[in-house]
């Protein structure tokens, strides 16, 4: 849900900053999850630091809100949650194919690495296991 869609609705003036804190989590959610997806470079540590305070803000506002603000009023947190919870999913399954992908890259250079290092006798994994000796 977008700040427009958020503001053609009265909701709760408490509940603004965490609003706000969920569009930034998007934001971040949806940055990585497109680098990932067009093969582009992810600054891994950079992009965990702005979720861990993302959620930071989030957790921080959400706190003072629920000392305001009635139980029904949180309800209108549901539709933006549930839009969050589907950009988290979505970013879950390009960082399991990047893994995928880089623990295919990681066995081809294994590989490699082991044919280069064999002699002809033995491959390197029999020496390893103990086959060669």
């Amino acid at each position: 849900m977008h700040k427009d869609q958020i503001h053609s609705r009265a909701i709760e003036p408490a509940l603004e900053p965490v609003f706000f804190a969920i569009r930034r989590l998007e934001d971040v959610v949806e940055q990585e999850t497109r680098m990932l997806l067009e093969g582009q470079a992810v600054d891994l540590a950079d992009i965990n630091a702005h979720k861990s305070r993302g959620l930071r803000d989030f957790n921080k506002a959400l706190g003072k809100a629920l000392k305001t603000v009635d139980i029904t009023a949180l309800k209108a947190l549901q539709p933006v949650l549930d839009n969050l919870r589907q950009k988290l999913d979505r970013n879950c399954d390009a960082i399991k194919l990047h893994l995928r992908a880089v623990t295919e890259l990681a066995g081809i250079i294994r590989d490699a690495l082991e044919t280069q290092e064999a002699d002809g006798t033995y491959t390197a994994s029999q020496v390893r296991n103990g086959l060669g000796a």
